[in-house]
């Protein structure tokens, strides 16, 4: 033996089992290891299996920050992200941003959404700035172009439009879902939606059918921002003045799909995603009720889970935390992670009944907005440079 250990040549496939379960970082820098590992990582099929592996595997999970400081009419924000389950000792780290001048800065208003991998920010100032990007590679960043309508003849009888992102699975195409309701004439008497369609693959816009094409029909629902985006879906909790609603738009045949939220779910019911279906969670008294459609049905609801809301777990007579705002995840141990208004998190232990208080000091005191998001591997140098 010359004394050199010699290393094993294993076969392929179960290299490739093991570059799976290694997360983003330590994948880039094992691609200029050898070729064969560059192919295998550079793979589409690996690709697609790391973030499959990723999505279902909650403790990949990371949240993404949007913390502001308001600076007179306009806001400077920053990104940070910090992994789902948050707790004292949870290491947060600023993103690194793309290279794009005065990205975050000088904004009135800005969205943040996340769909298999990738993460889509809207501002306005007082246009519409789209950019996506993978946080995990934020070098690489793709600008969406203003939508037709925006461009066009709704202003200023639009309101601001509502955006939505997720990934089409059949297509296998990202797309940006905008909604705009045009009021004729600056009236509320023939209100109407209509929606656009960008195709990052195909880089273009295209306009599709209204939601609510009757001008007798009943005024429209307002859609709410928050969204959840499941399996080629993108959810919206609406209300029309009588009742709230879940508005689902599949994006595989671009249908709209109208689920009523049942009337126990109190005032302002929020979506939530709890594994691979849509949740509504709900103030009702001082528990905070999570409620689940039953398996193709959209008229049976059940109550699947319930838990004291911030304001009556620590005592405080703030109507303001009464509200399912603050609620942040479930974690993977079930305990509820909270956050009260400009302060500390708060993590609240099902088993025990009991809440621990702590603070993250890389975390600002005002938390613009917050997406749940998984690192990948999805590439926006390919096609586009």
């Amino acid at each position: 033996m010359n004394g050199r250990s010699k290393i094993p040549n294993l076969p392929e496939d179960i290299v490739n089992c093991i570059l799976l379960e290694l997360p983003v970082k330590s994948l880039s820098r094992f691609k200029s290891c050898c070729k064969s590992w560059r192919c295998s990582i550079d793979d589409a099929d690996f690709i697609k299996f790391h973030l499959h592996k990723s999505s279902v595997d909650t403790s990949r999970q990371k949240f993404v920050f949007l913390n502001v400081n308001p600076q007179g009419e306009t806001r400077q924000y920053k990104i940070v992200s910090t992994e789902a389950s948050i707790s004292g000792d949870s290491k947060f780290v600023y993103l690194d941003e793309p290279n794009i001048p005065g990205f975050c800065s000088n904004y009135k208003y800005i969205e943040v959404l996340s769909c298999s991998g990738l993460v889509f920010m809207m501002a306005y100032d007082p246009g519409y700035n789209m950019t996506l990007w993978n946080p995990a590679v934020g070098k690489y960043y793709k600008l969406i172009p203003n939508s037709l309508l925006s461009q066009k003849y709704f202003n200023p009888f639009s309101t601001s439009p509502v955006f939505g992102f997720a990934y089409d699975f059949v297509a296998e195409d990202y797309k940006v879902l905008c909604v705009h309701l045009y009021l004729k004439n600056d009236s509320l008497r023939h209100p109407r939606y209509f929606v656009e369609v960008y195709s990052v693959k195909n880089q273009c816009w295209r306009t599709i059918h209204n939601i609510f094409p009757g001008p007798s029909d009943p005024l429209p629902p307002h859609i709410y921002h928050d969204q959840v985006s499941l399996n080629g879906v993108i959810h919206r909790i609406a209300y029309n003045w009588t009742i709230h609603m879940i508005i689902s738009f599949h994006l595989a045949d671009e249908k709209f799909i109208v689920t009523p939220v049942p009337s126990t779910c109190g005032i302002k019911p929020t979506l939530y995603a709890l594994g691979d279906r849509v949740c509504v969670l709900a103030t009702v008294g001082e528990e905070i009720l999570i409620w689940s459609p039953e398996k193709d049905s959209k008229t049976v609801w059940n109550c699947i889970n319930k838990f004291p809301t911030l304001v009556s777990l620590i005592g405080k007579p703030s109507h303001s935390l009464s509200f399912a705002g603050n609620f942040m995840c479930v974690k993977d141990n079930g305990n509820i992670l909270w956050r009260k208004l400009e302060g500390p998190f708060i993590e609240y232990d099902v088993r025990k009944n009991e809440y621990t208080e702590f603070k993250v000091t890389q975390v600002g005191d005002f938390i613009a907005k917050k997406a749940l998001y998984v690192e990948s591997l999805v590439s926006l140098k390919i096609p586009w440079d």
